[in-house]
């Protein structure tokens, strides 16, 4: 597999950071549909997480300059894949994107022509994705063009959508290895630096069932002390989430006060308890429910515990 690409110096270059597992299946698809855009020049930086089947061998079939290819001898996990992605980073913008979903050809162009054409003090740019099963909008809450509040719109914004971010607003920040699944820990801090923009076209085809996205089928308890044992550690995702997403604060707040009792790191409960109390004042119904539900579900959660 070949191309002959065609660039445009004079244009800032983008990085897209493609990380992958298995997935000689769709692999194709997704590489040919960022080589494939309309906005020539940008890096391909793809990070193969230890791959058993025959996809390294697809990817190793390319021959074009743009396409880089960092190799895993291991699976490590999609954040410590993408967090190896994030350290190649040469472009002044990049964009994270999975193996089993598909840019539409104008889509880096209609981004990046925002920045370029309408206001060069943008620094974060999004748009909408489609789910491949359903053929509706992955992304809720957002639905004409404009400039968007960073921090607040996490209060009325749901689910997915696609974008770029210039890469000084990465600064040394990467994701937490220590909290797989969690990628808004990184997110809400480059969201707060931003000034950013929202436009309603449509720019990615999802895979929502598609396996690059995490799975937590079983309730592994081992797993679950390490994510809670080290999300306390995440300050600013906390505070941002307390007041915007109250109801999803006070159900991590619950959960780690659970976990961390049962695990016996009884230091760690206490302090998400009062992470609890001091962020519960701001609204005191949903402090009492929250309450009432932590003491209901410590019943159920520790009846279930000994009784194995």
């Amino acid at each position: 597999m070949s191309s002959s690409p065609q660039t445009n110096q004079h244009l800032p270059l983008v990085s897209i950071i493609l990380a992958t597992y298995n997935r000689a299946h769709t692999i194709v698809r997704a590489v040919e549909s960022v080589l494939n855009q309309t906005y020539k020049n940008f890096e391909l930086i793809i990070i193969d997480d230890g791959s058993t089947d025959n996809t390294l061998d697809i990817l190793k079939k390319y021959d074009d300059p743009r396409i880089r290819i960092i190799i895993h001898e291991t699976n490590k996990g999609v954040t410590a894949a993408k967090n190896s992605g994030f350290n190649e980073i040469r472009g002044e913008w990049f964009g994270t994107f999975d193996s089993d979903d598909e840019l539409k050809p104008y889509a880096i162009e209609t981004l990046m022509n925002i920045p370029l054409n309408l206001d060069n003090k943008i620094t974060s740019v999004i748009g909408n994705c489609i789910d491949a099963n359903t053929g509706e909008l992955t992304g809720k809450g957002l639905t004409e063009d404009g400039y968007i509040d960073g921090n607040a719109v996490q209060a009325f914004v749901e689910g997915d959508f696609w974008g770029l971010i210039r890469t000084d607003l990465l600064q040394n920040d990467r994701l937490n290895e220590n909290i797989r699944g969690l990628e808004s820990t990184l997110w809400y801090k480059i969201n707060a630096r931003a000034n950013k923009y929202y436009t309603h076209k449509i720019l990615e085809v999802r895979d929502t069932k598609g396996t690059d996205r995490v799975s937590t089928s079983k309730f592994k308890l081992s797993k679950t002390e390490k994510k809670f044992e080290h999300l306390i550690e995440e300050g600013f995702f906390l505070e941002i989430t307390s007041k915007y997403k109250p109801k999803s604060f006070y159900k991590t707040c619950r959960n780690g006060i659970l976990i961390m009792n049962a695990t016996g790191k009884r230091d760690i409960a206490d302090r998400y308890y009062n992470l609890f109390r001091k962020h519960s004042k701001r609204n005191l119904k949903i402090e009492f429910v929250y309450r009432c539900r932590l003491i209901s579900l410590m019943i159920r959660f520790y009846s279930k515990l000994f009784s194995k």
